[in-house]
């Protein structure tokens, strides 16, 4: 009996053991240790990805609280009951692709590992809000875990509805969605560390959708470092510790439009195989908040099978088909981009085809560089011509399913080395790219052989000329101010006052500060200025001339290049009191109540150089709004190295040290900073620390 006794207290002591182990080990997957760097980016460390999440969700809120809530208005289609009637198009848009419809419907149907990581991840931003009620807005929605999944579907959509609609090329609407980005990869055999090198460089606007978040993410198989759209769980574009990835607008055709026959007896009827089916109609009920309080403006949507109706013209509908239409996959695709711990599981990752279309560019520490022109792209009869409308009335138009990745345009290891794509044609990425339009559908191409632009020129020319190239150098191009193909322009207007200055002697000097001009856009140039002005005024004289003409000038032309300084510096004195302008003083960016100076542009006229900045211009002055929206540059060395920076930082809170300190301090000066993407790295970086524990609260 006492020996029976001893054994139960023996065994009773060790079931307590054990399950205070098992207490502790919970309460160790639960808890979040957040980590703020220098630079306010969050370094967040948990044993689990669940409650990373959740510190996710809390890291963004304490930046970035009412961009949140924004986006998840704008995904669900209710900016109007918050903002007022200049939402309302915009509503009607995602209402329109039923975005918060479908999220929470296909919500339930997520795997739960998903549902538990977006669970956790509203419930981090909740957990912000209730430690800070004087943070909420009055217009706060009430958050749910399928708004991240919309917000995913509102952020690419834009994508292939303007492939869409330029099919129908009407010119009847407004494009409002500046797309654009830079990335390139340089391989081991031309890098100084023997490592690929890879540049992530979206160029979006500031205000909206490139208005990104950073931070790194530890816990579970997640180990990544980079930027992400606010409000969602993931990072979009950066590296983990085996790859990195890059993306740049571009890719194959995701977008259709349908060209219905109507009944001329029933304008809501339309002919599919012989018979006339009913076109379904949805009244759309908008909340609009107005002086007088929130009123209902109703918008009427008609359906095809199809799709939404565009637009009308007399018996013709146009209906709009986008294969991503009934997919909320984007959380699931971007996880395993994420966690891949190779090429292939990355290739795999893209599989599920839930990304937009786009250029991929992709380099790994086993010394790959990868690219593929991606997309979700339907299977399509060859015998029509995708890039308009098509029939709708017959089934030979019906999509045939979706392409795998293994159809569409990529390349792995190109011998050159190196590969660019700046918003730029496959056959246009290096020298000799086997990448061309014979080789594919023309809907999977989708582009031409030899359309290129300055940016990728001016790419090429520089990665071309480095053949060790070390991560400085990297860095130093990423941030090229370099405008390609401006020296035949000042031959052009060299030769033209050689020919003509007797006529034209009050222009001598404005001509000599524009033909000494080094060709970069640099803040303390003048001749730079000088150049964008004379374009400018060039082009409303003599539209005619181009790169192509500059050697067979009429004399007409070359005078028109002459009255166009003259012009231009008249335009310079009356905005700025002289023509001798440097271009800081034209080209700015403001945060809060500081202005600072900027290099680099992307403006009309071909001036667009690799450090692409743009924005408003009113008499004279720009005032960026968009371009480089969150670059950076990594080395896959065996520990991988990387550089990033936000244009105004990381806060958007005025009284935060972080809300204007990377425009200030790196962005104007054209510099980067460490991520410190390893905690031995990150020590002695740290600014602020937090512990938060996972809840049960939804």
């Amino acid at each position: 009996m006492v020996r029976n006794g001893k054994m139960r207290i023996k065994y009773a002591v060790i079931f307590v053991m054990l399950f205070g182990l098992l207490v502790l080990s919970c309460q160790q997957r639960k808890e979040v240790k957040i980590l703020w760097d220098t630079w306010g980016v969050p370094h967040i460390y948990s044993a689990s990805e669940e409650a990373l999440a959740y510190g996710f969700g809390y890291a963004q809120a304490k930046d970035r609280l009412e961009q949140i809530l924004s986006s998840y208005r704008y995904a669900e289609g209710s900016m109007s009951e918050a903002f007022g009637p200049d939402y309302i198009d915009l509503d009607y848009v995602q209402r329109v692709w039923r975005h918060a419809e479908i999220s929470k419907e296909k919500y339930q149907q997520m795997p739960v590992r998903f549902r538990k990581i977006l669970q956790a991840f509203i419930g981090g931003i909740k957990q912000y809000m209730q430690e800070h009620p004087d943070q909420v807005p009055e217009w706060a929605p009430d958050i749910q875990p399928w708004h991240p999944v919309a917000l995913g579907r509102a952020f690419i959509w834009w994508w292939p509805l303007d492939q869409a609609l330029d099919d129908l090329k009407s010119g009847k609407r407004k494009k409002e969605h500046t797309h654009g980005s830079n990335q390139w990869s340089v391989s081991g055999s031309r890098t100084e560390s023997g490592a690929p090198i890879l540049l992530i460089d979206p160029h979006l606007s500031w205000n909206k959708d490139g208005h990104w978040f950073e931070a790194r993410l530890h816990g579970g198989k997640l180990h990544v470092s980079g930027i992400c759209v606010v409000g969602t769980p993931f990072v979009g574009l950066g590296h983990n510790r085996h790859l990195a990835w890059a993306a740049t607008t571009g890719g194959p055709d995701c977008g259709d439009v349908y060209e219905e026959e109507i009944n001329p007896d029933n304008p809501l009827q339309y002919k599919y195989e012989g018979e006339w089916r009913d076109i379904s109609v949805d009244t759309l009920h908008i909340p609009v908040k107005t002086d007088e309080g929130v009123v209902t403006v109703e918008r009427v949507v008609e359906r095809t099978h199809h799709g939404p109706i565009q637009e009308r013209d007399g018996l013709k509908a146009y209906a709009i088909a986008l294969p991503y239409a009934e997919e909320i996959g984007l959380v699931e695709q971007l996880y395993y981009m994420n966690t891949a711990k190779n090429l292939d599981e990355f290739k795999e990752a893209l599989e599920l085809r839930q990304f937009m279309p786009q250029n991929i560019m992709v380099a790994d520490q086993e010394g790959n560089i990868y690219y593929q022109r991606t997309g979700r792209v339907p299977i399509r009869n060859q015998k029509y011509d995708w890039s308009k409308p098509v029939p709708g009335n017959t089934k030979e138009t019906e999509w045939q399913g979706i392409h795998p990745t293994k159809d569409l345009v990529q390349i792995l290891n190109p011998e050159t080395g190196f590969m660019q794509n700046c918003n730029i044609s496959p056959a246009t990425m290096f020298p000799g790219s086997p990448l061309v339009s014979a080789k594919y559908p023309a809907y999977i191409y989708n582009d031409l052989d030899n359309r290129d632009n300055p940016r990728g020129r001016q790419a090429v020319a520089l990665l071309s000329a480095e053949t060790r190239m070390s991560f400085d150098r990297a860095q130093e191009i990423a941030t090229d101010t370099g405008i390609y193909g401006v020296q035949p322009w000042l031959d052009a207007l060299k030769e033209a006052y050689a020919k003509y200055k007797r006529q034209y002697r009050d222009v001598e000097q404005a001509v000599n500060l524009i033909v000494q001009w080094d060709g970069h856009v640099n803040k303390e140039s003048q001749g730079a200025t000088l150049y964008r002005f004379w374009r400018q005024e060039l082009n409303k004289i003599n539209p005619g001339i181009s790169d192509a003409r500059l050697s067979t000038l009429s004399p007409k032309q070359r005078r028109a290049m002459l009255r166009a300084v003259r012009k231009a510096k008249g335009t310079l004195k009356s905005y700025f009191g002289s023509y001798k302008v440097a271009w800081g003083k034209t080209v700015i960016l403001e945060r809060g109540n500081k202005t600072f100076a900027l290099d680099g542009g992307t403006f009309e006229n071909d001036i667009s150089s690799l450090r692409a900045i743009w924005g408003k211009t009113e008499k004279g002055l720009t005032k960026a709004t968009g371009g480089q929206s969150g670059p950076m540059v990594v080395s896959l060395t065996k520990k991988i190295k990387s550089v990033s920076v936000l244009p105004w930082g990381e806060s958007d809170n005025p009284d935060s040290p972080h809300f204007g300190d990377q425009a200030e301090k790196l962005f104007s000066q054209k510099k980067f900073k460490p991520t410190w993407f390893e905690m031995d790295e990150l020590k002695g970086h740290i600014e602020s620390e937090k512990i938060i524990v996972l809840t049960g609260k939804k």
